[in-house]
């Protein structure tokens, strides 16, 4: 019997929770009790420090190891700050859980993973396959400037950053660190390329994830059968915007960051028509 461990990269803003929340409803399905679980990344710093748990307090620690001993779940902080500091108690977890009957699938669907590089993802990768399961890799890619409008937004409505005209705000923060760790799709697709077999990863572009080819590609890819009204629920979706923004200002996005829309449109091709800012950089769009 085949156990399957599937990790989500995003990217963010990109449908990873509603791919997630696809496979976990499904028969032979437990992805535990997290739907983002953010523990890899906190390892890269800069944007991703954040996703750092602290150590809990001491009387933190007593209650979480009382809860233990009576088969109580630990809080969700104990449990992330417990797999941050030994790894070897992420991969015991999911273990666990394909230990239970009639459980063959399982994972962890993280947006922020997208910016791990290759050697994390084959450290992810060789702990899961030293258990017998195989590690098989999601992404799905929305049009750039369409997911960083949808990334200022959340942001703003978290008070990560002050709201303000759209346009002016994201002039401001389209080219920043936080924007672009999560943008390089290109980045994404070379570490994914490295240390998954093709036929190891899903790559979809977000703009046709939730019709009736992509619940298709994506049923037939995890081996679950297909839903088409599925595609009817998006799951923590958030708008790009209703307002159209100044061309200019789409034009300077899209080209700062040609090398995703290049190394996108190599593995789909239909991209250069399914975003609207490809134009700007794909000349045969």
């Amino acid at each position: 019997m085949t156990r399957t461990f599937f990790l989500g990269l995003g990217g963010q803003k990109c449908g990873s929770s509603w791919m997630q929340a696809y496979l976990a409803r499904q028969q032979g399905s437990d992805f535990g009790r997290l739907g983002e679980y953010q523990i890899w990344e906190a390892d890269l710093g800069g944007p991703f420090a954040r996703y750092r748990v602290p150590e809990p307090s001491a009387l933190q620690k007593l209650r979480a190891e009382a809860k233990r001993k009576l088969r109580l779940a630990a809080p969700k902080d104990v449990l992330r700050w417990r797999m941050q500091t030994n790894r070897d108690l992420y991969f015991d977890y999911f273990e666990d859980l394909l230990h239970k009957p009639g459980i063959t699938r399982t994972g962890d669907v993280t947006p922020s993973y997208a910016a791990l590089p290759a050697p994390m993802l084959a450290g992810i990768r060789d702990g899961f396959s030293a258990r017998g399961i195989t590690t098989r890799a999601l992404f799905s890619m929305r049009d750039p400037v369409a997911r960083l409008r949808s990334h200022l937004r959340m942001d703003q409505q978290k008070g990560r950053l002050p709201s303000e005209d759209e346009p002016g705000a994201l002039a401001a923060f389209y080219a920043s660190q936080e924007a672009a760790a999560r943008t390089r799709y290109d980045l994404t697709l070379t570490a994914l390329e490295q240390v998954f077999a093709p036929e190891n990863c899903f790559i979809w572009p977000f703009e046709d994830l939730f019709t009736l080819k992509g619940i298709r590609a994506f049923s037939g890819f995890a081996g679950v059968p297909g839903d088409p009204g599925a595609g009817a629920t998006q799951i923590n979706a958030r708008g790009s915007g209703r307002d159209a923004l100044p061309e200019d200002l789409v034009a300077e996005i899209a080209r700062h960051y040609a090398p995703v829309y290049e190394a996108a449109a190599l593995r789909l091709p239909q991209i250069a028509t399914l975003w609207p800012s490809a134009k700007y950089v794909l000349t045969s769009a």
